[in-house]
């Protein structure tokens, strides 16, 4: 009865040192596959551009390399909106340079992980986190303060201007300017400030006239620009009208301007000397004319003065 118990007990202890034996092996096994995958790993950051790829390199040391110039890199296919290209190169010992690409306006990435192979075997890794670009600033809306200016040859003005940006990731939009007729009218912004500064040469016809453009993006904003052409004559082609009483009517005095093929850019202004009898509605200047518009209120009598810039002109209206 001893003697089997022993050799029950001796079989038991065998057992389990057998066990034990094997456990361990396999600890082994897996610290040694552990110390094998574990390759030299660095990691890069770079900072993207919405108009350009950028690179940037970093050394990785500790490296087992066993063929100098035989380096290539791998990356997931997935990260081809992040990073262009990667390419490492031996430069001493155990060190290697990798430097990799990322896309114009690059996608931002985390750790995003490019093997170093050797003889179609892992030996290092870079680590690439890449940080997109900053949001910049779309242009929204953009106007002129004025819609049009009169500009004497030889002078010039400033106009002032207003833009509106929102947050984009689309690239920042600059303001520009543009004349359509540099002869009649030259446009250039002035620097530190939201205006435009609009030269209209010696030579430029009086009474002519081209348009400015402002541009950033898809906006855009239209400035109207008009040569000087002062009255030097105004006439009335009638001293005396006669309107029936409630009646609309179109008065012309003739003008004679600098240039009298185009109208006068000079100031309009009509008064009535008793407007319960006449009214003045409008006056627009025209080529070689200013029309009045007038209307008959009651029956009586009122003179109508019609300054054009510093030239001035009289019409008696009766009305009936």
């Amino acid at each position: 009865m001893k003697t089997s118990m022993k050799k029950v007990l001796s079989l038991a202890l065998a057992g389990a040192l057998a066990l034990t034996s094997v456990f361990s092996a396999n600890v082994a096994d897996a610290s040694n596959a552990k110390k094998a995958a574990a390759v030299p790993t660095a990691k890069l950051s770079i900072a993207a551009a919405k108009d350009k790829a950028v690179n940037a390199s970093t050394t990785v040391t500790g490296v087992a390399v066993s063929t100098k110039g035989a380096l290539a890199c791998k990356y997931d296919a997935k990260l081809a909106t992040s990073i262009a290209s990667a390419s490492a190169v031996v430069v001493s010992g155990d060190a290697i340079k990798v430097t990799v690409t990322a896309t114009k306006a690059a996608v931002a990435c985390t750790d995003a992980a490019v093997s170093v192979l050797s003889a179609n075997k892992e030996v290092a890794k870079v680590l690439v986190t890449i940080k997109g670009a900053a949001k910049t600033k779309a242009t929204k809306s953009l106007k002129f303060k004025k819609n049009k200016v009169v500009v004497a040859a030889g002078k010039s003005t400033k106009v002032a201007y207003t833009v509106k940006k929102v947050a984009t990731a689309d690239a920042a939009k600059k303001v520009t300017v543009s004349s359509a007729n540099k002869k009649i009218a030259k446009a250039t912004l002035i620097k530190g400030k939201k205006k435009v500064k609009v030269s209209v040469p010696r030579t430029a016809k009086a009474g002519t006239s081209t348009k400015v453009t402002l541009k950033s993006g898809s906006k855009k904003a239209v400035l109207k620009v008009v040569v000087k052409n002062p009255a030097k004559k105004v006439t009335a082609k009638k001293s005396t009208v006669v309107i029936k009483k409630n009646k609309t009517k179109k008065i012309k005095v003739t003008v004679k301007a600098k240039n009298n093929k185009k109208a006068t850019t000079d100031a309009v202004k009509v008064t009535s000397s008793n407007k319960k009898v006449v009214k003045v509605k409008s006056a627009v200047a025209k080529k070689g004319k200013v029309v009045i518009t007038v209307k008959a209120k009651k029956a009586g009598r009122a003179k109508l003065t019609v300054k054009v810039g510093k030239k001035k002109a009289a019409v008696n209206v009766r009305v009936k």
